[in-house]
């Protein structure tokens, strides 16, 4: 479905702005650089030299963010889009702000309003602080339970429960202050088990069952208006011809029969493709440093993310003199990156927007409502739900790979659980990554132990397996012994099948506070116990071996 035309006099403005930009402005348009935490001055240097387009901000402070994003729209003739990762809220990537459960409790509360809600909400703290643009939300479909890229960020499996959620969501972004939602990852992740900052990753599907699956969702996205489409280091070999040499296909970022014959041509979609962020190893691997972006735009990109501004501003207007790239080409995308700005007012008010009166206590509000209609009790025992006598002690144990990254947004030590419980009248004790030893010595003292697995993707890169720590704390199984441990999963759904003899498992969905303080309320049962596992558990099965063995 093609988006609508713009209203006459904001197609004036794009048409205008194109006329008067020559092709260095243009090329810039087409650029998206990582802030790289640069100052108000860098960025005034860098836009007098390349009028870039948009910048991506990753986690900064508030006021750091906002004196560098001033300078930016100050510096540009041009509204430049401040873009960012608000997967599951701008609390994610923004200290302060709403900090929603990962994606995959929408999937398990299977609400179309809270979807909405949750977009909406996105979209309109995104704008207060000067952003238009979230990579987001993820369109993939999770099959593979070992796929280390998703995780939680994901809605589920099934195409009919994605699609009925991801466009609510889509239409909620664009409806609460017209956030450019930016669907993710074309054309589609979650079939292998491997990861697109390590390799071109391959969607193994036959081309009927991708239709009716990843194409059903990516339907879906565009009839809800998404404006833009992120392409992923991602192959889909069927389509592309090569599904005897799976390793030969291309990743869709630099391939044009699945950026412009399968998604703008067979699925219809006339909005701003982005790539996923250009150092990742799926692209690096398959083109020279200095033919990337130019790779890209010819195979009919738009928006080429983290670009190295000045070098490939350079690279692309060598390809224009040598013929590699066409003056036709880059206006083209220049022209859609200009109607994406229109469509979000950005001609008139490039800005913040004040939020009105009590959107903050909504928004957390619903968050609340998410965590708590999203809680799953996978396995039951006889310690569930818990009524511990008023001052009992209890011991809250947080397990995590703490080895491998500090990334605020991916890693917590759960102190809202602790907190939650305390309110409560029970004596807490908290330990992160306590060892087995010192755990055996403090669940003998304590009446009640809560053990919470906090691990999620991307905290090691490859894997989503237990490892590390989290694996050594856990040894002679001390639950054996006690009469009254519960075990809670906080992102990751799939841990029975690493440890299949855990007598209990809660599922929450990430550790934002509204995931801590749901949990504590339904080991309680204080709340009902709502939500549905939105991916399938994988089975051991005995059967003949199929390996080839000499």
């Amino acid at each position: 479905m093609n988006l609508p035309p713009l209203p006459t006099a904001d197609q004036h403005w794009v048409d205008q702005m194109l006329a008067g930009m020559d092709m260095d402005a243009c090329l810039g348009q087409l650029l998206c650089p990582d802030d790289r935490r640069q100052g108000p001055e860098a960025w005034r240097e860098l836009i007098g030299e390349v009028p870039v387009g948009s910048v991506f901000f990753s986690r900064r402070e508030p006021a750091e963010a906002h004196a560098a994003i001033t300078a930016i729209q100050a510096a540009s003739p041009v509204p430049v889009l401040i873009a960012s990762d608000f997967e599951h809220g701008v609390g994610m990537m923004i200290a302060g702000e709403t900090d929603f459960p990962w994606a995959m409790a929408v999937g398990a509360a299977d609400d179309p309003d809270l979807a909405f809600a949750l977009g909406q909400a996105t979209a309109r703290e995104a704008r207060a602080h000067g952003y238009h643009w979230t990579f987001g939300p993820v369109a993939d479909l999770h099959y593979n339970f070992q796929n280390p890229v998703l995780g939680p960020r994901a809605l589920g499996d099934d195409p009919e429960r994605v699609s009925h959620l991801i466009g609510p969501w889509i239409r909620g972004m664009q409806h609460g202050g017209m956030l450019a939602a930016g669907a993710k990852h074309f054309p589609g992740d979650g079939i292998d088990d491997r990861d697109q900052h390590l390799c071109t990753t391959v969607n193994s599907l036959d081309m009927p069952t991708w239709w009716r699956t990843y194409g059903r969702v990516w339907r879906a996205c565009i009839e809800a208006g998404t404006l833009s489409i992120m392409t992923g280091h991602i192959s889909l070999p069927h389509y592309q011809g090569c599904a005897d040499q799976p390793e030969a296909g291309l990743p869709a970022t630099i391939d044009s029969r699945l950026q412009v014959d399968l998604l703008r041509g067979e699925l219809g979609f006339d909005g701003v493709i982005v790539s996923d962020a250009a150092p990742m190893l799926g692209l690096t691997t398959r083109a020279a440093e200095e033919d990337r972006a130019v790779r890209f735009i010819a195979a009919g990109g738009d928006v080429y993310l983290f670009a190295d501004a000045r070098r490939d501003c350079a690279r692309l207007r060598a390809a224009l003199a040598d013929g590699r790239l066409s003056a036709e080409r880059v206006r083209a995308s220049a022209k859609r990156v200009l109607t994406m700005k229109a469509r979000l007012g950005l001609h008139r008010e490039r800005g913040g927007k004040v939020l009105e009166a009590g959107a903050a206590d909504h928004h957390r509000a619903t968050a609340t409502m998410i965590a708590e209609r999203s809680i799953v009790l996978q396995r039951s025992n006889a310690s569930t739900p818990l009524r511990p006598a008023p001052g009992a002690r209890v011991l809250c144990v947080t397990l995590r790979d703490g080895t491998i990254t500090d990334r605020p947004d991916l890693m917590g030590d759960l102190e809202f659980v602790a907190e939650e419980l305390g309110k409560r009248g029970f004596v807490v004790t908290q330990l992160l990554n306590p060892g087995h030893r010192e755990l055996i010595k403090q669940a003998r003292e304590h009446e009640v132990v809560f053990v919470n697995f906090n691990q999620l993707p991307h905290q090691r890169i490859g894997t989503v397996r237990l490892c590390g720590e989290v694996v050594m704390n856990l040894w002679r199984s001390f639950w054996i012994d006690h009469p009254c441990v519960v075990f809670t999963s906080f992102g990751n759904p799939w841990l029975l099948y690493e440890l299949p003899h855990l007598p209990n498992l809660w599922l929450a969905w990430g550790h934002p506070e509204a995931s801590q303080r749901a949990a504590v309320r339904a080991w309680l049962g204080e709340i009902p116990v709502q939500g549905r596992i939105p991916v399938r558990m994988p089975r051991l099965a005995v059967a003949p071996a199929s390996l080839n063995i000499p």
